[in-house]
């Protein structure tokens, strides 16, 4: 009996131990929200000091660190590749050690939380504003040392304006023009900071972990949007490889009114990419190389019929460098390669219009799908919202009466059959990608065709027809099943700098163009360059995307005491 006491008694110190600990944690979070809100009035102007209490227990106090986390804020020229820094700055933290394991700080204007397992999450947000494509950063670096009990007392260092200032630097003035904005945090809370970025902002947001990183780019908007090449690669780690005997790319035009033909074909099947072009086995490439990276041509059973290899890194030519018979061609060594920035939020925002507003009364099934089970099914001319598009049967899209225009929340499955577009107008459809469809093993597609046929009745291989969007993680294969497959249209999913997008071809045919973050043209994948495309704006003109136009960047240091 006394054991069981004893046990009990313990029991009941644990729980009081931990509802303590709790308390604390709680009550801390208010107490640095408080003090970051009295350190934005300091740090902005609003007033010269500010008091605040920070009550700790007998197993806890706050310390000041002034090197505790950095921001780097630096911005790339799009043409040149050269890249300038506009602040570098250690960022400071009042931070919170208790009893247990949690830690709280605030650093950088936002109060933030983390645990030993290296979670951490955001409790009140930085001064960090982005909208419009402008980007406001009032950074808060705090400076001061040592621990701080019951109570700190706040007053402001300096403000340094760091853009725009033509004083500082004759380039650091709005708007932006052909740059692409950096933004780099490390820190204990990287985490946190970077589901704020993703949150907050369309840019593209990569985690180091094995630095305690986070980085985010902002773009300037892109110029008219074209496709200008047969297949092109985005992502700086992206590449294109011809990887198989038969793999082929020429070009055509579908403006002439008779689609491809192998007598007529043109030598504009062009490679571009920021990352690697890489060229093995029996391999045919009709067209110009342009590489961010290296071009390697590792076989002699490839023929090379361009007229132009541009690279950044290396050339490596097993056949003596750039040296095809006939024709002879130049080579050209470049500083940097930009590629489109990825599409997501374009994507996103259609699918969610689609969605709410919509013709499938009547015409889409119940469960979302299309997937022509009666027969022959026709869509006409309207707006779709569907849960994915998975073909039993022959489907036409009809666009005599107008543009068709789905919007796909998983993925399009068009598994040996046939979609056929009719009409004189334009197909687009939007995949945001949510779920995939498995292919067997770990292969997963957001679009798939295996042994079918999508295709342009009017005008055959009538390219700009069709235009099938997705976002940076797109997978796309095209392969041949029981027969042949045949795609015309373009894919359109650029990866920007960070995205996985991928589009690969077998023992098929693409007319069209493809643009995603890397391409692979497997044995006899082919694909024919529809240079009407290049006349044409891939999408709107006004088209939310990761755009950056003005920048308002400074730094504002106060100073934390102990009262």
């Amino acid at each position: 009996m006394i054991i069981s006491t004893t046990a009990v008694v313990a029991l009941g110190a644990d729980a009081i131990t931990s509802t303590q600990t709790q308390l604390d944690v709680e009550r801390t979070e208010k107490s640095l929200t408080e003090l970051n809100s009295k350190t934005a009035l300091v740090a902005l102007g609003q007033t010269d000091v500010q008091q605040v209490s920070l009550p700790a227990s007998s197993s806890s106090t706050y310390r000041i660190n002034e090197d505790a986390g950095w921001m780097n804020v630096s911005y790339q020229n799009t043409t040149s590749g050269n890249r300038t820094t506009v602040f570098n700055e250690s960022m400071g933290e009042v931070a919170y050690h208790g009893s247990d394991e949690t830690r709280l700080a605030y650093q950088g204007g936002g109060v933030w939380r983390s645990t030993s397992d290296g979670t951490s999450v955001m409790v009140s947000p930085p001064e960090f504003h982005y909208r419009d494509a402008t980007l406001t950063l009032p950074l808060v670096t705090v400076s001061g040392s040592g621990a701080i009990r019951d109570g700190a007392s706040i007053s402001h260092n300096r403000t340094k304006s760091y853009f725009p200032n033509s004083t500082r630097n004759e380039n650091f003035t709005n708007p932006l023009e052909e740059k692409r904005v950096n933004i780099t945090v490390r820190s204990e809370y990287y985490r946190a900071w970077g589901r704020y970025f993703e949150e907050r902002t369309d840019g593209e947001v990569t985690f180091h972990d094995s630095s305690n990183m986070v980085s985010i780019v902002l773009k300037v908007p892109a110029g008219p949007r074209k496709v200008r090449n047969a297949v092109a690669a985005t992502s700086g780690s992206g590449s294109i490889k011809m990887s198989g005997n038969g793999a082929f790319t020429d070009s055509y035009s579908s403006g002439d009114g008779d689609g491809y033909t192998v007598t007529e074909a043109g030598n504009g099947g062009n490679l571009s990419t920021a990352g690697d072009v890489i060229i093995t086995g029996g391999a045919t490439l009709s067209g110009n190389i342009t590489s961010g990276g290296r071009v390697e041509f590792s076989s002699n059973s490839m023929t090379y019929t361009g007229k132009k290899v541009e690279w950044a890194d290396t050339f490596e030519d097993s056949k003596g460098k750039c040296n095809p018979s006939p024709p002879a061609c130049s080579d050209k060594q470049i500083d940097s390669f930009d590629g489109p920035q990825n599409i997501n939020s374009h994507v996103t925002t259609t699918v969610d219009g689609l969605q709410s507003s919509n013709d499938n009364a009547g015409t889409i099934a119940d469960d979302g799908v299309i997937d022509g089970t009666e027969g022959t099914t026709t869509l006409s001319a309207g707006r779709y919202h569907v849960n994915k598009i998975d073909l039993s049967n022959d489907v036409e899209l009809d666009t005599t009466g107008g543009d068709v225009i789905i919007g796909v929340e998983d993925y399009v499955d068009i598994d040996a059959h046939t979609i056929e577009v009719s009409g004189p107008n334009e197909v687009k459809i939007y995949v945001r990608g949510a779920n995939a469809v498995s292919k067997g093993g770990s292969d997963y597609h957001f679009f798939s065709e295996d042994g079918d046929i999508l295709t342009t009745g009017g005008v055959s291989e009538n390219s700009s027809q069709v235009w099938i969007y997705g976002q940076d993680h797109m997978q796309a294969r095209v392969e041949k099943g029981s027969s042949d497959a045949k795609v015309t249209g373009v894919i359109y999913a650029p990866g920007g700098d960070a995205g996985s997008s991928r589009f690969e071809i077998r023992q098929s045919d693409f007319y069209g163009g493809v643009v995603t973050s890397e391409v692979e043209l497997e044995q006899q994948g082919s694909v024919h360059f529809d240079q009407t495309l290049q006349q044409r704006r891939t999408i709107p003109k006004d088209t939310s995307v990761v755009a950056i136009t003005y920048l308002h960047i400074s730094t504002n240091d106060v100073n934390i005491t102990s009262n």
